[in-house]
């Protein structure tokens, strides 16, 4: 076999799923981990270069299944079914924009896939409202998969502030 021959496979920094992690979330910390955009993850499984930041937004409802979903298992090192603890199911209706729960995020800082469905507004943890917007500047956030400081892309207010903004619920 001749160095032509060989088809260069290349090597990737895995990245462990954190418990209750979402997928949008995951993916963007491996592709930082990889210095990844969406786009070259998506031409690197043979994909269109839309359809990572596509899986990333979870309001879109895609996720990759069938060959596109054992190709992402195969290079992230995390196995199929674990993916599936990160999505919500196929009835769920989601919340847009993007949520947040402050105090779970200084415990843990990263997105929690029950942020996002609709029919809950708040943390049942802390049994606190969950933030859509910054408290400082009311910018909306982003996406999951670019929160990379964890922090308002803004304002540069840290999640780990915002705790004190999340009013509590009441109970009657």
């Amino acid at each position: 076999m001749n160095l032509e021959e060989v088809e260069l496979q290349p090597w990737l920094f895995q990245v462990d799923p954190y418990p209750e992690e979402s997928f949008s979330h995951f993916l963007g910390r491996f592709r930082r981990a990889n210095c990844l955009s969406g786009s070259q993850l998506s031409a690197m499984l043979g994909k269109r270069p839309y359809i990572v930041s596509y899986w990333e937004a979870p309001s879109r409802r895609r996720r990759p299944e069938g060959e596109d979903l054992k190709r992402l298992s195969q290079m992230t090192g995390v196995a199929a079914s674990r993916f599936n603890l990160m999505w919500s199911s196929s009835g769920t209706e989601l919340h847009w924009p993007t949520r947040l729960c402050a105090r779970c995020y200084v415990e843990d800082p990263w997105h929690k896939l029950t942020w996002q469905i609709a029919s809950k507004h708040h943390c049942e943890k802390h049994q606190r409202r969950l933030l859509t917007v910054c408290p400082h500047c009311g910018v909306a956030f982003q996406l999951p998969s670019y929160w990379r400081n964890g922090q308002c892309d803004r304002c540069r207010l840290p999640f780990l502030e915002m705790g004190g903004y999340q009013g509590a619920i009441r109970r009657d």
